[in-house]
């Protein structure tokens, strides 16, 4: 390949991770070309990305089960028996499969409450709004009910947090992970506000759990199909509290 040529992605990537040699020569095309320069840097912020978020797995210990399963094809393997070397190396390939199974299914969980940060981001984009926080306002809260519960497919309605000092200044439809979320907006006499964030989410229930972010808080839960989160800047104990009223107040009847 003629050294002034611009190389393939598919061939950068090989140099980058290839010797010592190949990456130099990488790094000195890249001082002449800074399409690939730029492409270098952006695989690297990438790469210290993906380190920052799974790193902590290498940390974890392995499970004893797979552990032991890797001993079991090590002694095996020691036998001088053909057949023995035949078991010995389907033995390694499982324990290798169930190590790789393990190690990939922790990498892809992830880094940390989905509907948290969902609701957190949601909350960062439209608490902010002057104008237009809301679709529509609380003054039509009957057809808000019934629009959102219809689109969720199942009946909510906001709570009444007016003893806490807020209140709801109306909702919008936004779009989730699997049906539509509902995001209820309230206010208190100092301009704070909170939002509710409400979808449908199938599988086990937990308890009221805490997440947070740079300038904002949440705690969630999931319950009878429900995935909700209270969201906004305040106080941890005063968001509990709040978070707790909530919750009683779209399920209690």
């Amino acid at each position: 390949m003629p050294e002034g040529s611009r190389i393939s992605a598919e061939e950068a990537l090989r140099l980058r991770h290839g010797s010592a040699e190949d990456q130099a020569r990488l790094a000195a095309r890249a001082a002449r070309d800074a399409g690939l320069a730029g492409d270098l840097e952006e695989w690297d912020r990438q790469d210290a990305a993906l380190r920052a978020l799974y790193a902590p797995v290498a940390d974890e210990p392995v499970p004893a089960r797979l552990t032991a399963s890797v001993t079991a094809a090590r002694a095996a393997v020691r036998a001088p028996a053909p057949g023995i070397w035949r078991i010995a190396a389907a033995l390694a390939l499982l324990a290798l499969g169930f190590l790789a199974g393990w190690s990939g299914a922790r990498m892809l969980q992830p880094p940390g409450p989905a509907l948290a940060e969902t609701a957190m981001a949601s909350f960062a984009t439209y608490a902010v709004e002057v104008a237009h926080p809301v679709e529509v306002g609380a003054e039509d809260e009957a057809h808000l009910v019934k629009w959102l519960s219809k689109r969720l497919g199942t009946p909510i309605r906001p709570p009444d947090l007016s003893d806490e000092g807020f209140r709801l200044i109306g909702g919008r439809l936004l779009p989730g992970e699997t049906s539509p979320a509902a995001l209820l907006m309230y206010e208190d006499e100092m301009g704070r506000r909170l939002a509710l964030y409400v979808t449908r989410r199938e599988g086990g229930e937990t308890e009221l759990a805490f997440a947070e972010e740079p300038g904002r808080r949440a705690f969630w839960w999931i319950e009878e199909g429900l995935g909700c989160a209270l969201v906004g800047d305040l106080p941890r104990d005063t968001l509990r509290r709040l978070a707790i009223s909530a919750y009683h107040g779209l399920t209690d009847t």
